[in-house]
């Protein structure tokens, strides 16, 4: 996934209000457009986009944050992470893959250099979002 190397290290990102900072150690693993009714009902959007990296290289710099854990489709528990203060969703974690951080990609503080390399759950899609087909795309969410 070379496109990701393209994001400068250290990656930085913070929430609406500012007082959630975080930042990451290492280039994403993985991109995606979301499509599941899930992060279209979080966000209020027909889809997130979000990288994945490894969790070790991820940190809250400031700021606290509170948790909303769901089960997903796979039997997994989901957690997404909000600022305590302005509500931004910053950051998932699956108990399915606890060594993978998933960062929404509009809390980059630089988006220049993100860019999604596939679209999961297209059987989610929304009616009116026509999905990228140069993206690897995926029914629901693959597994690494």
């Amino acid at each position: 996934m070379e496109q990701l190397k393209n994001m400068k290290l250290p990656i930085h990102g913070r929430c609406l209000c500012g007082k959630v900072v975080y930042q990451c150690s290492q280039s994403p693993v993985w991109s995606v457009n979301c499509h599941c009714r899930s992060c279209q009902k979080l966000s209020g959007a027909p889809f997130v986009s979000a990288f994945s990296v490894p969790a070790e290289t991820f940190a809250i710099v400031t700021g606290d944050t509170i948790s909303f854990s769901r089960q997903a489709e796979s039997g997994h528990i989901v957690s997404t992470f909000h600022c305590s203060e302005c509500g931004t969703r910053l950051f998932a974690q699956s108990d399915g893959n606890a060594s993978l951080m998933n960062i929404f990609a509009p809390t980059l503080d630089d988006t220049s250099g993100y860019e999604p390399v596939s679209n999961a759950y297209l059987s989610e899609t929304a009616n009116w979002i026509a999905p990228d087909d140069k993206l690897f795309n995926f029914e629901k969410m693959p597994s690494f």
